[in-house]
């Protein structure tokens, strides 16, 4: 193809429709591209990319135009023309109602681009929460790498779910036992990926950290640091995230020989004030524990509060270790000792795995569980005896 032919066929371009389909580097660049080749390309091809080109782009959305107005656009035979499209009804991109013309295939061009982000409005602090405003921030930017929008929902109501749900292409929701029938529901409409806790229904993908090993880790920092009295404040344990992380503590407390008492548990609920209120009931008991664990950071600083209002030096007298190092536990005094959620790794994970699932393609692991690492920061300190 000759550099004169090609910039004739560019100009046709800029007079056509589909000029507006992408940016002019596009375009440039094609045409360049085809100068330099030299293999000509076919100019059925051309019409049959840009035409794809404008579906993407949403420039044709319902019916083409006739196929002698396309001709005299691109500047092409209406035999061309003819061709290109023929192609693209055989490849499902386009389809003809006689008499009527020819049509985008919906269902074939459609373009996933919106994912539902569902938290359990019974959850305290919803979004709100440091961990879960964390998550979501997280699955926001592994979304808008590939032009998706995530719509955060809470309201299981079933006819306002059920009105979410149109708007949306799959739903990475939040498990636990008590929303398992709403994720049930979900799961009739559209692809749906657990995180936090795997669904007890297998067929539903998830992406979870190993919680019990996490906690386990900690108790064997802490024994490092020669503490043997180590206390637990647990979160909720109706699911597999709180119960793990117990079973985390106390099996490390059996491995590594330490003083294994039911009165070293305090049973909280993840907020800031059942930290206080554990550390009020390490504070009525005859000892202090020389170290406490927390189920999150929000239970830690509350504890810590607590503890420094009652005359108590962290590290220097306990130590406290928390869970999902949110953006406070390194600003505060001491700064916080923690375990770190991978959140952009759950992000990922969660997001790549929906989209493949919206792709028609197959999961390489329906399960997915990451580690959780310890932050060693300045709330533990070594103790001597």
């Amino acid at each position: 193809m000759t550099e004169r032919l090609s910039r004739e066929i560019f100009a046709h371009f800029l007079r056509s429709p589909f000029a507006q389909c992408s940016k002019l580097t596009f375009f440039e660049d094609f045409i360049i591209g085809l100068t330099m080749s030299k293999k000509t390309t076919p100019k059925y091809k051309i019409v049959e990319e840009s035409i794809i080109k404008a579906i993407q782009d949403k420039q044709i959305q319902h019916k083409l135009p006739g196929e002698r107005t396309l001709a005299k656009e691109f500047g092409f035979s209406y035999m061309t023309v003819r061709k290109a499209i023929t192609n693209l009804v055989h490849k499902n991109v386009l389809f003809k109602v006689p008499k009527k013309g020819t049509f985008v295939n919906k269902e074939k061009n459609v373009k996933h681009s919106t994912i539902g982000y569902f938290i359990d409005q019974r959850i305290k602090l919803g979004i709100s929460s440091p961990y879960y405003s964390m998550i979501y921030n997280a699955i926001e930017k592994e979304a808008a790498k590939y032009d998706f929008t995530v719509i955060y929902f809470s309201d299981a109501d079933a006819e306002r779910l059920s009105k979410v749900l149109k708007k949306v292409d799959g739903v990475i929701a939040t498990c636990f036992p008590h929303n398992e029938a709403i994720i049930a529901q979900m799961k009739k409409q559209l692809p749906v990926l657990a995180i936090d806790n795997a669904s007890k229904d297998q067929t539903i993908p998830s992406v979870v950290i190993d919680n019990f090993t996490a906690d386990y880790s900690t108790v064997e920092y802490l024994n490092k640091l020669g503490h043997k009295k180590v206390a637990f404040m647990t979160g909720l344990n109706n699911s597999d995230v709180g119960r793990n992380r117990l079973n985390g503590y106390r099996q490390g407390v059996i491995d590594f020989g330490l003083v294994n008492s039911e009165d070293l548990v305090f049973y909280g609920n993840y907020s800031f004030e059942s930290g206080v209120d554990g550390a009020n009931y390490f504070l009525q008991q005859d000892e202090l524990p020389q170290a406490i664990i927390c189920s999150n950071d929000s239970m830690a600083l509350g504890a810590i509060q607590r503890l420094k209002a009652a005359n108590v030096r962290i590290p220097g007298d306990i130590s406290v270790i928390g869970f999902d190092d949110i953006q406070v536990a390194s600003q505060v005094t001491p700064a916080l000792t923690t375990i770190a959620v991978p959140t952009q790794e759950i992000a990922h994970h969660a997001f790549s795995m929906l989209k493949q699932i919206l792709d028609n393609k197959p999961l390489t692991f329906q399960h997915v569980s990451l580690s959780a690492n310890l932050i060693v920061r300045g709330s533990c300190a070594r103790r001597d005896s």
